[in-house]
């Protein structure tokens, strides 16, 4: 991992996009930005949101969201000084609040969770807070279009990889980085799909942080954006899932890290923090034969091992269980599910990992989904793709822990084609031969 490489310039454009006929579904990326921070006043009053209390936070028409048109957004959620051990739920407003979670978490905790939320014709998300205090920050980095009446055509479609870790700058002979550090990465995918590569979407990890603090994970293009992407406390790893827009390598940098017409992307680490980076999928403009849409849904429990419900009882160490989703959540087009994933008071450290099932010749993966302490109730984002039975596999490393997956939406194939056979031949199996660089400044 080269550490001599001069930055790119930050005027670089970002990757172009080609128009789409019909954009239902389709993925538009937005620079982070804040809609709600209940320690400022934005998007709500200020004050900490009180036990069984719910703030409907306006989205429609902010933060480079339409005010129409909308099926769903992509929300970064952060919890900072809870009183209390609690969850968050957010959902659709207008709608009878779920028996779901979108964020867990323990008295005076600090952490953030990738959140995907249909959105109604109101164009408002409620959040709810169970137990005690706490402040929320809510932070936007994209949306779904819900039908085909957005003037702006060029959405995108996302695309499936086995999960790889790409970048673990614990194996970097510089170090952990130093407060301050801005992390440069980029992929080659290769001269044909590297100019379509709009986003990346990743699980980001923050590893034995020395002070509690944050990542901010952007292109790379102009400053950096005010929102957080991972929030972190002083020495717990902390996961999250994120949507990271790209911007092409220029070429012109002194190191050849960087290919020109690679997509690249920045992280910032306000603290020491080791930082690891898993490729989940990629955001693309319409190019790959691969690419999904998204379908929205009012959040829906599929798993909770503690009624028995998707998994008999908690997961053992070393334990791996299969979950077969339920046919009412799917269509012949189905692929992968987007789920909120709660590990619930696991017995010690621990690592949870999803796969696909019942693929041959495809084992679990050396990533990782969550990272829960021992006595934990944790969440994370996740993007479960399901094999050829519809269903995924879920491994838990250490001690035991019971688990609880709810399910925001699906994505499918926007055209007909023959069920399950595209994913031996995906280009999520095809192209693992991208080229990951990374570059210090």
């Amino acid at each position: 991992m080269p550490g001599t490489a001069s930055a790119a310039p930050v005027s670089a454009p970002l990757q172009k996009a080609a128009a789409l006929d019909d954009v239902t579904g389709a993925y538009y990326p937005v620079a982070p930005a804040r809609l709600l921070d209940t320690r400022t006043g934005v998007g709500a009053p200020v004050g900490k949101i009180g036990a069984g209390k719910t703030v409907d936070l306006q989205i429609a028409g902010r933060g480079g969201v339409p005010a129409s048109g909308v099926g769903a957004v992509v929300l970064n959620v952060t919890v900072t000084g809870p009183s209390a051990a609690s969850f968050l739920t957010a959902y659709p407003t207008g709608e009878s609040r779920p028996t779901a979670s979108s964020i867990n978490f323990a008295k005076g905790w600090l952490g953030s969770n990738n959140v995907t939320v249909k959105l109604p014709a109101n164009g408002k998300v409620s959040v709810f807070n169970n137990s005690g205090s706490t402040d929320v920050i809510v932070d936007v980095v994209g949306f779904y279009a819900g039908d085909n009446s957005l003037t702006n055509r060029n959405g995108g479609q996302y695309e499936w990889y086995l999960p790889e870790r790409m970048w673990d700058s614990r194996e970097d002979p510089e170090g952990k980085p130093p407060a301050g550090q801005v992390l440069e990465y980029s992929l080659n995918f290769g001269e044909e799909y590297n100019p379509h590569v709009t986003s990346f979407v990743f699980n980001v990890t923050a590893v034995a942080p020395a002070k509690s603090g944050f990542l901010t994970a952007w292109s790379g293009k102009g400053a950096r954006p005010t929102a957080s992407t991972v929030n972190y406390l002083a020495g717990k790893n902390v996961p999250n899932l994120t949507f990271v827009q790209t911007t092409p390598c220029t070429g012109t940098e002194l190191n050849e890290w960087c290919t020109k017409g690679a997509p690249k992307f920045h992280i910032y680490t306000s603290q020491a923090a080791h930082v690891l980076v898993d490729l989940v999928g990629v955001i693309d403009d319409g190019e790959s034969s691969y690419g999904m849409r998204f379908a929205p849904l009012s959040p829906t429990r599929i798993v909770d091992s503690r009624s028995n419900l998707g998994i008999n009882g908690a997961i053992p160490a070393g334990g791996t269980r299969k979950v077969t989703t339920p046919s009412e959540l799917l269509t012949a087009d189905t692929e992968v599910l987007a789920m909120n994933v709660t590990a619930v008071t696991p017995t010690n450290n621990t690592v949870i990992t999803t796969w696909p099932a019942d693929f041959d010749g495809i084992g679990k993966p050396a990533t990782s989904n969550l990272n829960p302490y021992a006595g934990q109730v944790v969440s994370n984002g996740v993007l479960g793709v399901i094999g050829p039975n519809d269903a995924f596999n879920v491994n838990n490393l250490s001690g035991s822990t019971h688990l609880v997956a709810d399910v925001v939406g699906t994505f499918y194939y926007p055209a007909p084609r023959p069920a399950k056979t595209a994913k031996s031949l995906k280009a999520g199996t095809a192209k693992q031969d991208a080229v990951p660089s990374a570059n210090r400044r």
